[in-house]
């Protein structure tokens, strides 16, 4: 963490009650006031610690960032997750539809919009629930039936010896396999199940030795050796559709209700032009979505990120209306540390200007445009348009998981804790 110990600038433990803290401030307050010869330095370090401290939200997202599994032991299992945060979502009223020209236009070159050359596909969710259930249940039949393979032929075989070492080692397996799908029903998972790939070599060699010394013309080598290799993958694959599954229900429905969304106590804002831009974009690209106020670093934010398939659009003015807010300076750096965050996405940063400057402008590259506001349109919906009309689930979940780490606004606040 960037911030201080802001327990240790108070003097005061971190299972401190609040009036343990409003007193340790006090007293502090009084040793480093620059009135009585303390340093300032340390007075605006004890006026930090006691604005985070004395507000219970802001100190248990504090506790949570700092102290981990410890602090979530004391807050409840629902708290170490930011899932407890509103994200404010609604609908970015489409383009008015264009009147029919009265004139006749036949033999005439009229210029054809961006949208028109586009391909209208439906939207699809990435990855698929279907997909990810047929792939668990292939890796789950193929199991069973090398299983009851296998069985089948120990139990046929002449010699008593066979039986007796085959049945104790497929029941063994099974069990594993078993016990091991059990966990992950039980289990809920936040980010995408890494492979085993450890025991998926391991697997992979062990099949290979039996296969090796039964003969490559044994059934029963193959089949005992594609049994482990398809127990070892089984649970990843049911891990694999529980995740699908949760992605679903937690994004697909605010997905379909909504086209734009923002962090508790926002207040989308835009100039008339960009205004005009964002409904052309999100009216013509069906998959498309809008982000305000997103996170970028600490204490920045970007005013409006548009995402579609796994591109993610970066819109900033020139100058940013509030102090937090990206602008031309630093939006270099909001598409780097996104791109870290999300490194599943590409994200590319576009400074809307009202008239383009005359000179290249200092720290532009090849992820950061100038473009003017007017024609931006066709620029950044034909490459947003070339990720593909699809929901990459993981990206928007990552993007509302950032939106969701935003403290909600204070009661004593006027304005609110993000503008754009």
């Amino acid at each position: 963490m960037n911030e201080p110990d802001h327990y240790r600038v108070l003097g005061v433990s971190p299972q401190a009650p609040r009036p343990e803290i409003q007193a340790a401030y006090r007293r502090r307050l009084r040793e480093t006031h620059p009135d009585r010869g303390g340093d300032e330095t340390e007075f605006h370090l004890v006026q930090g610690a006691w604005e985070t401290l004395s507000h219970p939200g802001l100190r248990r997202e504090y506790d949570l960032l700092r102290f981990g599994r410890r602090a979530a032991r004391r807050y409840g299992k629902a708290a170490a997750k930011p899932s407890h945060r509103k994200v404010r979502g609604w609908n970015v009223a489409p383009a008015p539809e264009p009147r029919a020209r009265s004139l006749s236009t036949e033999g005439a070159l009229v210029a054809v919009p961006w949208h028109a050359r586009l391909r209208r596909a439906r939207p699809v969710h990435r990855p698929s629930v279907w997909t990810a259930a047929a792939r668990s249940t292939a890796v789950a039949a193929i199991w069973a039936f090398c299983g009851l393979g296998y069985l089948g032929q120990a139990l046929a075989a002449d010699s008593w010896l066979f039986p007796a070492l085959a049945i104790p080692v497929t029941i063994a397996i099974a069990m594993i396999v078993i016990v091991q799908t059990s966990r992950a029903l039980r289990r809920r998972y936040d980010t995408a199940p890494h492979p085993p790939t450890g025991r998926l070599v391991l697997a992979f060699l062990f099949a290979a030795a039996v296969i090796w010394v039964a003969g490559l013309s044994t059934p029963w080598g193959w089949a005992l050796g594609v049994y482990v290799l398809t127990g070892a993958s089984l649970a990843w694959t049911v891990r694999r559709l529980r995740w699908t599954m949760a992605l679903r229900r937690s994004v697909g429905g605010a997905l379909r209700q909504f086209n734009a969304f923002g962090p508790a106590g926002t207040r989308p804002k835009a100039d008339r032009p960009t205004g005009k831009l964002l409904r052309e974009v999100l009216t013509n690209l069906p998959a498309a979505r809008l982000f305000v106020a997103l996170p970028a670093e600490t204490g920045t934010r970007v005013p409006h990120a548009i995402v579609c398939g796994d591109r993610i659009a970066l819109l900033c003015a020139p100058v940013g209306r509030d102090g937090a807010d990206v602008d031309s300076v630093n939006l270099p750096e909001a598409v780097a540390a996104l791109a870290a965050a999300v490194p599943d996405a590409h994200v590319q940063g576009w400074v809307l200007w009202p008239t383009l400057p005359e000179t290249a402008r200092e720290g532009e590259t090849a992820a950061v445009h100038d473009v003017a506001v007017g024609q931006a349109g066709s620029d950044i919906g034909l490459w947003l348009a070339a990720g593909g009309a699809v929901y990459d689930l993981p990206v928007l979940q990552t993007l509302r998981m950032r939106l969701a780490s935003i403290p909600g606004p204070r009661s004593d606040e006027l304005t609110p804790v993000a503008r754009t």
